[in-house]
């Protein structure tokens, strides 16, 4: 018998895209297939996502709100829109008094990594996530990263926090050899050349820079396959592809997957390659590298550019021989990325920390 048979989920946008949102998403696919009614409280919404008709759904107004206000009202909102509800909340969006509050990256640490001075908005945004930590009744972190950066930036107690990383669509992102050669030849891979897809829509915080350095004066076989924002000028060994909507299908024509990230709370990329039997070569700050084994691919270091000199080296020298496909995806991972398992200790952690409805 299902113990939480109503659940309610704060998300600023319940639509489709990335972090949040897409976390979302997944959520109320893997809630309601276990026969949990979810109310979805959202600023922004899509009548037309399938996911949409699975739910109720409560539109938190705000057009009358000056925009850089929102966030800070959203949580007063809220609380007059649940009306009392006493099913648990679990907060995707900075709100207050949640059962579970998920952390998929703090403000702090992003400052600290991007190395940027807070302005008074800044300001503001930490002491809303204060204020979102302090009210919870727990808090989920995406990775031991986030629970680091909690207990140390924030002080959230220890005991209040757990560590669940996020769920990948296992579904989408598997192998598919017999397919892979007409993807390569698709986005004009030569097989002459090691391909390193680099997907991004930050390039700064991304790492493109440090890529940039390194490939733009290599004499290595190489080419860097940049998805997602355009590239800001020419580079040498560089391809811009654009917005790519078969994200797969570009994981599995690409020989390996590259990020050099500032700032990567958890980097469910990198996940995504391995499931696709890309090997991935990640710096080494990247949370989503505390469940990769050495079978994941490489790892290198943004503080000591020479390693990531070696890493690629090494890549390259895996495909020449032909050897740089993962055989066994699911081992080269060390957590289970199915929705299923997530929804499972998502549940556990309800029942730990709240009174069962």
């Amino acid at each position: 018998m299902n113990r939480f048979p109503r659940i309610d989920i704060a998300v600023n946008c319940f639509r489709r895209g990335g972090g949040m949102e897409s976390y979302t998403l997944d959520l109320v696919r893997g809630l309601t297939a276990r026969q949990s009614a979810v109310t979805v409280y959202a600023a922004q919404t899509d009548p037309a996502l399938p996911e949409y008709a699975l739910t109720e759904v409560h539109q938190i107004r705000q057009n009358l709100i000056p925009k850089k206000l929102r966030p800070y009202l959203f949580s007063t909102q809220l609380e007059n829109a649940r009306n009392g509800s006493d099913a648990p909340l679990i907060a995707c969006n900075p709100s207050d008094h949640a059962d579970i509050f998920v952390c998929g990256g703090t403000h702090l640490g992003y400052l600290e990594n991007m190395r940027q001075t807070a302005t008074p908005l800044d300001k503001l945004t930490v002491r809303r996530n204060r204020s979102n930590y302090t009210t919870a009744k727990s808090v989920m972190a995406h990775s031991h990263l986030m629970r680091r950066e909690l207990e140390t930036l924030y002080g959230v107690p220890s005991e209040k926090i757990r560590v669940i990383h996020p769920p990948a669509d296992t579904a989408r992102f598997r192998p598919d050899p017999e397919n892979a050669a007409a993807a390569r030849a698709k986005y004009g891979f030569k097989d002459d050349e090691t391909v390193f897809l680099f997907p991004s829509t930050g390039h700064k915080r991304k790492g493109l820079d440090l890529l940039a350095e390194f490939f733009e004066h290599t004499d290595l076989p190489v080419k860097l396959a940049v998805a997602g924002s355009p590239l800001p000028r020419p580079m040498k060994n560089a391809v811009g592809l654009g917005f790519c909507n078969n994200m797969p299908e570009l994981y599995r024509a690409a020989d390996f997957t590259i990020m050099a990230s500032l700032y990567e709370p958890f980097g469910l990329v990198g996940v995504e390659s391995v499931l696709c039997g890309t090997r991935a070569v990640l710096s080494d700050n990247m949370a989503c590298t505390e469940v990769m084994n050495a079978d994941a691919g490489f790892f290198f270091s943004r503080q000591r550019p020479e390693t990531l000199a070696e890493a690629v080296s090494q890549a390259v020298a895996l495909k020449q021989r032909s050897e740089h496909r993962i055989a066994d995806p699911a081992a080269a991972l060390t957590y289970d990325p199915t929705l299923e398992h997530h929804i499972d200790r998502l549940y556990q952690m309800l029942a730990d920390y709240t009174q069962a409805v």
